[in-house]
């Protein structure tokens, strides 16, 4: 401060704030949230203000609860002199709100808002979940999603769970429904009831339904099939189909059809080709057979690494001595196990006897020395290559059955579950860039209200990505130099966009406590023009305020 001239400056850091802005204004977020959340008049900071800067900071920096108050200081969300009341208890009480408050409704109008004001195409819906894992004990009395033990796919089987299932229309992955279940329920429980949902909040049966093989069984395929809806999916290798189709093939050749090929430098190409089976599912419903030239590789390469290493094992196990019949089994039972190669091979154990005689009694053997009979067992094993098996899978390398009712060519319904994987990306999303995991909560309605918060950022990001991706496409721009060093991005992520502002800041020089004049900070060139995707002026960027 000069203290001739009282001049004060007052740094605001910005970064991305306000691209999450104008994201949020178009869903009239802050208007939704202050309608359905309670508010309290005590409150010295609107609940729906302290859910707001939650919501940015999962987006932008993913600073632990505990620690908003640092965060959100000097970014304009709330008044400086209210800052110090953004404590942990205040987030704590306003994810408890936002659980006890109507968030069907929520989802539904934010939703409903994005597909309006963003043109969403929603024929086409893709569902898939995965588990957050937490840490502690909790109590399950209680009305939320209850965390509980069950198939964890973050490999710790000893910690409790969530289940976050997450639908996206084909249009950019961008989410249009989520649901938490109890950490232990099954994926073929929750599908009926998914697209139940999606079909209330989209007005319409008539979309196709895509999620794994835990949607094929007879009750989720003819329900959505008996009530106007398309699904595709993957036949299970336990439905008798797969057997069947497995066994006809043996004895006959399908002429398979190319219907996908994409080249690769340096590589051979990836191709796909297609098989109508001559036999429908037990319902009725449509088979595709799918035969991929990498998968191909893949199943012969895993095929022929755990046939040498099982007979790598087999071979020095047979230079071993063996007194016990039950170790010897026990050791071959370890080395199929291992190697998941017990199904190649013939094997069988053999038992031999040496008989020796040794004199009964001490000293230099006499004619009417007696003698006894000494037995030695041993054991080992003799083994080879079960060709018949071997054959059979050889002849299935590279396949998989799609599953559907859908009436297209086989192009079609590939290209269809072959952007599955685009929402697996969006899990990604929540676990490696948002780091949903540790929760710093101990209460499970306010561990599912966080988890809403998260479901709208994976649905703002995404927005963000559409608009950039489709303004590139619009514009003739196939990449953004905005990897580091400049290197180029022909798709660029919503985070990578975001980290593109991180240190853009704003100086307002106060004097005698007023604003006198504001300096924002000088924009680069690919700044501007990512700005310039948005339909943004550096203006508009730096006058930019809180939905």
């Amino acid at each position: 401060m000069n203290k001739k001239t009282s001049l004060t400056i007052k740094p605001v850091r910005l970064g991305g704030l306000p691209l999450v802005h104008a994201v949020a204004q178009k869903l009239d977020l802050m208007k939704t949230l202050e309608h359905l959340v309670p508010t309290d008049p005590r409150d010295k900071i609107p609940v729906s203000q302290t859910l707001y800067v939650i919501l940015c900071n999962v987006i932008l920096e993913r600073f632990p609860l505990y620690k908003i108050e640092e965060w959100a200081a000097n970014r304009q969300l709330i008044p400086a002199r209210l800052i110090s009341c953004l404590n942990d208890d205040r987030v704590g009480r306003a994810l408890h709100r936002l659980f006890r408050s109507d968030r069907s409704s929520l989802m539904t109008s934010v939703i409903l808002k994005a597909v309006q004001e963003y043109h969403l195409q929603c024929d086409r819906v893709h569902n898939d979940s995965t588990t957050v894992t937490l840490f502690g004990q909790y109590n399950i009395d209680h009305k939320a999603a209850k965390p509980k033990r069950g198939h964890n796919k973050d490999h710790r089987p000893d910690l409790k769970q969530l289940l976050f299932d997450l639908s996206v229309c084909g249009d950019e992955a961008v989410p249009l429904y989520f649901k938490v279940w109890d950490g232990n329920v099954t994926d073929d429980k929750t599908h009926l009831r998914n697209w139940m949902a999606l079909r209330g909040l989209l007005g319409r049966a008539d979309f196709t339904y895509v999620a794994d093989s835990k949607l094929c069984t007879r009750e989720n395929m003819e329900f959505i099939a008996s009530e106007g809806g398309y699904f595709v999916t993957i036949l299970t290798e336990t439905r008798s189909e797969d057997k069947t189709f497995k066994n006809w093939i043996q004895e006959n050749t399908p002429s398979w059809q190319e219907v996908l090929r994409r080249k690769k430098q340096n590589h051979p190409d990836s191709i796909w080709w297609a098989f109508e089976s001559p036999f429908p599912s037990s319902e009725g419903f449509r088979i595709l057979w799918i035969k991929s030239s990498d998968k191909q590789r893949r199943d012969e390469e895993i095929r022929r690494s755990r046939i040498e290493k099982t007979v790598e094992a087999l071979t020095s196990l047979q230079g071993q001595s063996h007194r016990s019949h039950d170790r010897l089994e026990a050791a071959l039972k370890d080395v199929f196990q291992e190697n998941h190669s017990e199904r190649y091979f013939h094997r069988q154990v053999i038992r031999r006897t040496e008989e020796s005689f040794k004199q009964s009694h001490r000293g230099r053997p006499r004619p009417d020395s007696s003698y006894r009979k000494i037995e030695k067992t041993t054991y080992s094993f003799s083994w080879s290559h079960h060709q018949e098996v071997i054959r059979y899978e050889a002849r299935c390398d590279g396949l998989f059955p799609l599953i559907t009712n859908r009436k297209d060519p086989a192009g079609e319904i590939l290209g269809i579950y072959k952007y599955q994987p685009r929402l697996e990306k969006r899990h990604e999303q929540l676990k490696s860039v948002y780091h949903v995991a540790p929760v710093f909560l101990k209460h499970p309605e306010r561990i599912e209200a966080l988890l809403f918060i998260y479901f709208l950022a994976l649905l703002m990001t995404a927005l963000m990505e559409r608009t950039v991706r489709k303004a590139m496409k619009e514009n003739g721009i196939e990449s953004l130099p905005i990897y580091p060093e400049q290197r180029e991005c022909r798709r660029p992520t919503a985070d990578k966009i975001l980290d593109l502002f991180r240190d853009v800041r704003k100086q307002t020089i106060l004097k005698m406590g007023r604003p006198v004049e504001t300096i924002p900070d000088d924009l680069s060139a690919v700044q501007e023009q990512v700005l310039g995707l948005f339909q943004m002026k550096p203006s508009d960027f730096f006058q930019a305020r809180s939905a």
